[in-house]
Formats: structure tokens, sequence, C-alpha cells
């Protein structure tokens, strides 16, 4: 990119995302527990909110050309978005919660990072190569311009999609202490934690 014109689409988007893994790296960095936590979650899922937005107006109507026959990365990118959605709706529920623990909003901060992040480089592995190669450097640049207004203008909060969910919680489940692992042991029968 030179330094006398604007990012494109395509530009904007790679650096969105970018901006977006920061926050997250952020995030991580803070310990568990650490108020900073909700505040920069809170910041993180407003700006992953308003970005969703902008690429389903932009990036995802262009998307379509030029893909093989059979492909799915766009329908599967429209979903990942529902989901991600989902997730964020979950996540500050969790955080208006006063009366939850830490330790679900902290596992839902890491199903979002996990799956944006995730998302994130499957959209530049398999969409922005097409998008570039079908569509006019002239015009990508144009809508480099839109998706920047389109995100500033954008609501943060998600909207409900027909049928969204969080995708499947696949973290590994906290260990639970030595004293409930026996209590649920003896008073419940259950053997299955050793």
């Amino acid at each position: 990119m030179a330094a006398d014109r604007e990012p494109d689409l395509l530009e904007q988007l790679t650096t969105d995302h970018e901006v977006l893994r920061v926050r997250f790296s952020e995030l991580a960095g803070l310990p568990l527990g650490d108020p900073r936590r909700r505040r920069l979650a809170a910041v993180a899922a407003d700006a992953l909110v308003r970005h969703l937005t902008a690429e389903e107006e932009h990036l995802y109507p262009i998307a379509r050309h030029g893909r093989p026959p059979g492909d799915d990365a766009v329908d599967h990118g429209l979903q990942a978005h529902a989901a991600l959605r989902a997730l964020v709706r979950e996540l500050r529920e969790a955080a208006a919660d006063t009366t939850a623990g830490t330790a679900e909003f902290d596992r839902l901060v890491a199903r979002l990072v996990e799956a944006a992040t995730g998302h994130f480089g499957l959209e530049e592995a398999r969409l922005f190569p097409t998008v570039r190669e079908h569509t006019a450097p002239v015009r990508l640049t144009a809508m480099g311009a839109q998706l920047r207004a389109t995100e500033a203008a954008a609501s943060a909060m998600p909207r409900p999609g027909p049928g969204a969910q969080a995708p499947p919680d696949e973290l590994v489940a906290p260990e639970l202490p030595w004293r409930e692992r026996m209590h649920r042991r003896f008073r419940f029968g259950d053997s299955s934690e050793d």
C-alpha cells in the first residue's frame, strides 16, 4: 500500500483483523478476575460487531463472484458471523450479571477470541484472494472508504439472526477442586471423576 492513498477494502479488513487480534492479546495479557478485562472485552466486542456489520455489507456481496462451484466459503463465513454475534450477546449477559463469577465470563472471552481469530484466518485465506482477483483495484479502493464509513456508523449491539447460536464450547472444562470431586464421587455415586 502506498503511503499517499487510503487502504482498499481488503487492506482495511486486514488492518481491522490485526487491531482486533491486538485487542484480544491485551485481553489475554490481563490476569483472570482483573476488572479491566470486562472493560477491554466490551471494547473488543463493540469493535468486532461493527467489523462484522461492515464485512456483511461490503465484503460478502462481492465475495461470491469468482468462487468455484460448490465452494461454501461465503455461507460458512456468514454462519460464523452469526455465531460470533451470539457469543458477544452471551458475553455481554455474563458481564452484566454481577452475581455470576468471573469463570464463566473468562470462558466466554476465550471462546470469542478463539472463534474470531480462526474466522479471520479463514477469511484472509479463502475469501480475500478471490475478491482481489475478481474486483478492479479502483472499486476496492472506493469500497475501503465505504467500509470505514459503515464501521463508524454501525451499531455495536449484535442483532439476533435467524437461528443464530454461539459455536460449541470446545474448551477443556475447568478441573473441579479435590473437595468437589470427592463430594460428587461419594454423595452422588459419580465414578467418572478419578
